[in-house]
Parts: C-alpha cells; sequence; structure tokens
C-alpha cells in the first residue's frame, strides 16, 4: 500500500502517550510517515481518510479495545499488517488475535528493537 515514493504509513494506537510518542520515535526513518492516535474512534476517522500500511495497536483501550479496531482495520483494508501490544497478555487475546489475521503480539514492557526490526521486515524498502 506505499505510496508512488515508497512512503510507508504506520499508525500507533495506545491510550498512553508516552507509548504512542516513544514508539514513533523509535520507528521514525525517512521511508515512512507515522501517526500516533490514543483511541480507537479516533484512529478509525484517520483512517478513513488514509489507509496505512502498518498499525501498532495497544488491547486494552478505554472505549474500543485494539482487538476490535484491529477487526475494522482489517475489514476496511485487509492488507494492513497489524501488531498488538499488550500489557495483559492471555490466551484469549492470542486466539481473538489470531481470528483477525494479526500478524504478531508483544508484551508489554516493550522491546522497541525488536519492534523496530519487525517494522523494519514490513516497511524497507
Amino acid at each position: 500500500m506505499a505510496d508512488q515514493h515508497n512512503i510507508y504509513r504506520i499508525l500507533v494506537v495506545d491510550d498512553e502517550p508516552i507509548i504512542c510518542e516513544l514508539l514513533a520515535e523509535v520507528l521514525r526513518a525517512p521511508h515512512r510517515s507515522i501517526e500516533t492516535r490514543d483511541n480507537g474512534p479516533a484512529a478509525l476517522e484517520l483512517l478513513e481518510r488514509n489507509p496505512v500500511d502498518l498499525a501498532f495497536l495497544d488491547v486494552r483501550m478505554p472505549g474500543m479495545s485494539g482487538l476490535e479496531l484491529a477487526q475494522r482495520i482489517k475489514e476496511k483494508s485487509p492488507a494492513t499488517h497489524i501488531i498488538i501490544c499488550t500489557g495483559y497478555y492471555a490466551q484469549d487475546v492470542c486466539e481473538q488475535a489470531q481470528q483477525l489475521h494479526v500478524d504478531r503480539i508483544f508484551e508489554k514492557p516493550l522491546n522497541f528493537g525488536e519492534l523496530l526490526q519487525i517494522a523494519d521486515s514490513y516497511t524497507k524498502s
């Protein structure tokens, strides 16, 4: 889905602003455009205007869970890669994520180096 100039669009959604800021900083690169949102509805509003190639989603957020957001993203854009980040790793989260064809699940605290490697594998030109 990257545009004609090979700019890959990444979305980070987490209700903790510091996580959004840190992850955006770690992922920043000349060939990437990073957007952050602190809730699911705000993320969906952005996605209506600008689809993304890769989304990092927190599981537990007020109003709309990351799994619900993942489902909505996949309905609108099946090619979008989704990485779930959670501080509440549980079997049911894994099962739901698999059903939604989520690409990866990471536990918090996040290993930013590992997340960067994963992002690189999806967004290298």
